[in-house]
């Protein structure tokens, strides 16, 4: 492994034409269902950086390999950020070797975003599922990306389930009011193309009577109504 000697939709959609044709669920959906938290991700794993440098000392040899990988990433050079420069190991390899660390489940998360954003699905599923940070947030944004990769596959089962995991998981947690909503919705989406109404309705109303401050709120509550009358 190579070294280092220092050490790191708003917008509303219209629910007449999207929501009450579910054939067009991938093209109408994909991009705002897909990466809606990117910004909020980078932050999380800054934080979460800074707290490995500082808080695990133990750790010390992990952070020093993904120093490099990492700032390579946030300056969106994926390329030598994934697989390395020739001298400092990429995020792939540090995902491997240095897993179980909090550097190892960061490149891990890293590798899956990589992947996901490059179209390789199945690749991204791969790595989301390596991270391991028992972290209130980030482990919610690893199974929802598990599921939008599983969206993106036409594999809505699948979707559904790491969908509803990932609800579940922020019910619990500090970011409750911002991706519980987002997953739910999600889901949702998801049960109407499965032809699964009621419990689509379930949580969406969930939505409507729990998170009325949210994002998916008005959406939530116009797709609701929808399926009433459908």
């Amino acid at each position: 492994m190579a070294k280092k000697n220092q050490t790191d939709t708003s917008n509303l959609l219209n629910v007449d034409e999207v929501y009450t044709k579910t054939e067009q669920f991938v093209d109408k959906n994909r991009s705002p269902l897909t990466y809606g938290v990117g910004g909020l991700v980078v932050i999380i794993l800054g934080v979460l950086a800074y707290q490995s440098f500082v808080v695990a000392p133990a750790e010390n040899g992990a952070e020093e390999a993904a120093w490099r990988a990492e700032s390579y990433f946030e300056m969106d050079s994926l390329d030598l950020a994934a697989y390395g420069d020739g001298y400092e190991a990429g995020l792939e390899e540090i995902m491997a070797s240095e897993s179980g660390t909090s550097a190892g489940t960061r490149a891990a998360y890293r590798m899956g975003v990589f992947h996901r954003d490059a179209g390789a699905f199945e690749e991204a599923i791969t790595a989301f599922k390596e991270v391991d940070f028992s972290d209130e947030v980030i482990q919610v944004l690893s199974s929802g990306n598990i599921g939008d990769c599983y969206v993106e596959l036409g594999e809505y089962d699948a979707a559904l389930s790491h969908f509803e995991k990932a609800a579940s998981l922020a019910s619990s947690g500090l970011a409750e009011s911002v991706l519980a909503p987002m997953f739910l919705y999600k889901a949702a989406i998801v049960e109407i193309e499965l032809g699964d109404k009621v419990n689509a309705q379930k949580k969406l109303n969930r939505i409507v009577e729990d998170y009325p401050k949210s994002q998916q709120f008005n959406t939530a509550k116009g797709l609701a109504s929808s399926l009433v009358k459908s």
